[in-house]
């Protein structure tokens, strides 16, 4: 803020600043609007035909279609919107053209006019036009372009904040004086006269947030765009400018925010991309060379190709209407839930100029269906991993089973109103949290909207005894854990249990449909970088989010045309032959319908036996990971009486993917492994890397491809190919932010997707990990006798390698099993809480 807008907010009393507070939040959470749509021009040069014929032919086009203005901007010397040096002469021939879009100019320097031709010119356009005329104002940018009038670049903004009161009273018909020759004053008066009785004018704000400010004072409208700024900053800025528009008594709610945005449309999203990939990186090369320009010096090829390659693929997947109609509603879901207005679609910037009139008839399609329908809704395909599990979810629903639960305790002075912001900002940035799935024609579909506002869920146990708090809190995690979705909203939820002033925890609830624990780590660490930053009195500052359906169209992109038949036939012969998957003796018989409540059996090993498994791994050139399952392995032979066993294990999948992206993106590999009992631990190692090896080097491979190609007819089981799954994790430290210090916390939902999943996490303080197992299936004591002798084995191998995995202890004297309250007893409670 500037502070002139700083000294009129402190100047409210508490009742006018209580007033424009519920008057910004009550706009804030208003249902987004249907967005208008206008065309802009910026950058046509085509030389294949009369250069303004597009102009023309497509202004009459918008007219016919509804949509609500075309912009032309003002440029000079630079092929980079070249033709376009004065909008006033081609708003003349556009008024002459058109019967009901407005035209606007955006932008005119001001400070390369002088007011009074500012007023005759446009006055003649509002009058040719009927009354559609509107100017957006900019300060310019480019030092060349002042060759105009030199003496107003260095106080250009200066100029134009006064230049634009002038231009309104000249408008409006008010005496307004001006030097004349010899020293006289002249006060002109306006001919013609305006049809319009005020201006409609609008201040360019390419990012800067004082632009947007004092757009907000001067009482106009905003002109910016998503080239420098993300959704989130635009947001922030919009926040100002209508904080600003109310501090000096303009109606918070009446400024119109527009928004460049490059547009082009196909029926088919990749085709799209494809024909707007050479063209876009063109325009987007013009506006580095012109930033270069502005700047000074000379920029080394190899770092205007790196700078180009990050600008294209930013602005293209995440800031741009490129797509198909069902894909570009979350962009516009985003700026709508922003406080945009109005969609100003640059039309004109390279690509075949027929194509870009077939885009125009589906952006119309697109505007009119919003405006139908409210806030901007879209669909698209699920991701390969949706696919199955939804399938498998409608055949054999799997409930709660199918969450994924994660948490933190938090110490410390909690500001839980900054943390309700924070969720909802980061909520806002990722489409992943306001997805829905739907079914239409037979074909599943996510549908992406803005109109979903993630809250935290508040609890509080303070009127619990403080020695049972922590059990109470346990229990409503448990609980929040196991409650059921519904269809119709985003199936993430988030609450906030209070324990003591300076003492909660959050619980984080997700369906597997839409994460992965990669992303829980992402969203975790963005959710408390947001809460800094909103604690700080600062915008969140984090890099764009990339939309799942995006990742999920180019991972098939890459599926297509055999690139992964090579990781598929290594899958095939790996696993040829390969018995039924290894699962724990049961209690009974499998019933035909499968069920899903679990329990968990908890397991502790001593800083002695974890500081040798990791002494052992070096030595071997393995990873712990390897080590423990190696001896899991050999503990299942032995429980079981087989030597050839196929377990599951997921990988992140993430190689191609972009850091902060939040989705579903596991790959479950399956790990087939066969140990001899006459072979050394050492020996059993070297065989456990060689197959990990190998899966890892192939684990892009769906696991819908491996079950189309290996088991097609257990396609509807969720345990086709492996019924027990192993992780190996790191359990992470607390961390301090904010005063506060954020520590892992484990819910338990009693739920079990998998026949077992044996879980390890290797902790500064020992390893300790878990056997969450499916309670109908299997009797407690066959868990606790598996981890017992798991545990021993495991001890024994990497004490000493050289021993047989035959000749493997399976039981002893020490023992490894411990319940939870000890658990938490043991190691402290800053650890798993569940």
């Amino acid at each position: 803020m500037t502070r002139t807008l700083r000294q009129r907010l402190a100047a409210l009393t508490p009742a006018e600043r209580a007033a424009l507070t519920e008057r910004l939040h009550t706009r804030a959470a208003k249902p987004a609007k249907a967005l208008d749509f206008s065309l802009f021009y910026f950058a046509n040069a085509a030389e294949d035909e009369p250069r303004y014929r597009f102009l023309l032919d497509t202004a009459k086009l918008a007219d016919r279609l509804g949509f609500t203005a075309v912009w032309t901007p003002e440029r000079h010397f630079h092929s980079f919107g070249g033709l376009y040096p004065n909008p006033s002469v081609l708003s003349a021939a556009l008024a002459m053209a058109t019967e009901r879009v407005r035209i606007r100019a955006g932008s005119l320097v001001l400070p390369l006019h002088h007011p009074i031709r500012v007023c005759e010119d446009w006055s003649v356009i509002d009058n040719l036009s009927g009354g559609r005329v509107g100017l957006s104002f900019a300060t310019g940018w480019h030092g060349t372009d002042f060759a105009l009038a030199p003496d107003h670049y260095a106080d250009r903004r200066e100029r134009t904040w006064d230049a634009i009161d002038v231009v309104r009273k000249l408008w409006r018909g008010e005496d307004v004086d001006f030097p004349g020759p010899d020293g006289t004053t002249v006060t002109p008066t306006l001919f013609p006269r305006p049809v319009q009785p005020d201006l409609p004018v609008w201040v360019t704000a390419s990012g800067n947030p004082d632009s947007f400010t004092k757009a907000g004072e001067l009482g106009a409208n905003v002109l910016s765009a998503l080239i420098g700024q993300s959704p989130e900053h635009l947001a922030a800025n919009i926040a100002r400018y209508r904080a600003a528009r109310a501090a000096h008594g303009h109606d918070p709610d009446a400024g119109t925010v527009t928004v460049m945005l490059h547009a082009y449309l196909d029926q088919d999203a990749t085709a799209a991309r494809e024909l707007c990939a050479a063209p876009l990186r063109e325009y987007l090369r013009g506006y580095l060379e012109q930033q270069r320009d502005m700047v000074g010096g000379p920029d080394q090829e190899g770092d205007v190709e790196a700078r180009l390659d990050f600008a294209y693929e930013m602005y293209s997947t995440q800031t741009a209407l490129i797509g198909s109609p069902d894909t570009v509603g979350p962009l516009l879901a985003r700026l709508a839930a922003a406080g945009v207005d109005e969609i100003a679609c640059l039309v004109d910037f390279g690509v075949p100029l027929d194509k870009a009139v077939e885009s125009i008839h589906l952006l119309a399609r697109v505007k009119d269906g919003q405006a139908a329908t409210g806030a901007p809704v879209t669909t698209a395909p699920l991701g390969i991993d949706q696919e199955r599990m939804r399938r498998l979810e409608l055949a054999n629903p799997a409930g709660p089973a199918n969450y994924v639960t994660t948490g933190l305790r938090i110490r410390g002075p909690l500001r839980a109103d900054a943390l309700d912001d924070a969720l909802r900002f980061v909520g806002g940035r990722h489409e992943a949290l306001r997805t829905t799935f739907d079914t239409r024609d037979g074909v599943a579909l996510q549908r992406i909207g803005a109109d979903f506002a993630l809250r935290l869920e508040r609890f509080d146990v303070t009127d619990v005894p403080p020695e049972e708090r922590v059990r109470a809190a346990r229990e409503l995690r448990t609980a929040f854990a196991r409650r059921p979705f519904p269809d119709d909203r985003p199936p993430v939820r988030v609450a906030l249990i209070r324990l003591a002033q300076d003492d909660h925890q959050l619980a984080v609830v997700k369906h597997h449909m839409i994460t992965d624990w990669v992303s829980f780590t992402v969203f975790l660490r963005e959710l408390f970088g947001a809460y800094l930053d909103l604690s700080l009195g600062r915008t969140p500052d984090l890099p764009p989010a990339v939309p799942y359906r995006a990742f999920a169209e180019r991972e098939r992109e890459r599926l297509r045309g055999g690139k992964m038949d090579d990781q598929l036939d290594h899958w095939v012969k790996q696993l040829d032959g390969a018995p039924e998957p290894v699962t724990l003796p049961m209690a009974g018989r499998r019933p035909e319908k499968q069920t899903f409540e679990g329990e968990r059996a908890w397991m502790l090993f001593s800083h002695e036996t974890t500081a040798k498994l990791n002494a052992v791994s070096r030595a071997e050139r393995v990873t712990p990971f390897m080590t423990a399952y190696t001896a899991l392995v050999a503990c299942l032979g032995h429980v079981t009486g087989e030597s050839d066993l196929v377990l599951g294990s997921p990988t992140a999948n993430r190689d191609w993917a972009p850091e902060n992206l939040l989705g579903l993106l596991l790959r479950p590999m399956p790990l087939r492994t066969r140990l001899r009992p006459e072979q050394t631990f050492r020996s059993a190692l070297a065989d456990v890397r060689k197959v990990t090896s190998a899966a890892l080097a192939n684990a892009e491979v769906p696991y819908q491809a491996l079950v189309d190609r290996l088991a097609p007819e257990r396609d509807l089981d969720w345990l086709p190919l492996f019924k027990l799954r192993y992780l190996f994790l790191r359990w992470d430290e607390p961390v301090a932010v904010s005063g506060l210090t954020l520590s892992p916390l484990d819910t338990d939902p009693r739920t079990s997707l998998y026949d077992g999943t044996v879980s390890l996490w290797d902790d500064a303080h020992g390893m300790f990990g878990r056997i969450e197992y499916n309670s109908g299936l299997f009797a407690r004591d066959t868990v606790v006798s598996t981890i017992e002798t798991f545990a021993t084995m495991l001890d024994a191998a990497v004490t000493d390698p050289d021993l047989r995995v035959g000749d493997l202890p399976t039981s002893g004297s020490r023992r490894f099993h411990v319940d939870q309250d000890e658990l938490e007893v043991r190691l402290g409670d800053q650890r798993p809480r569940s």
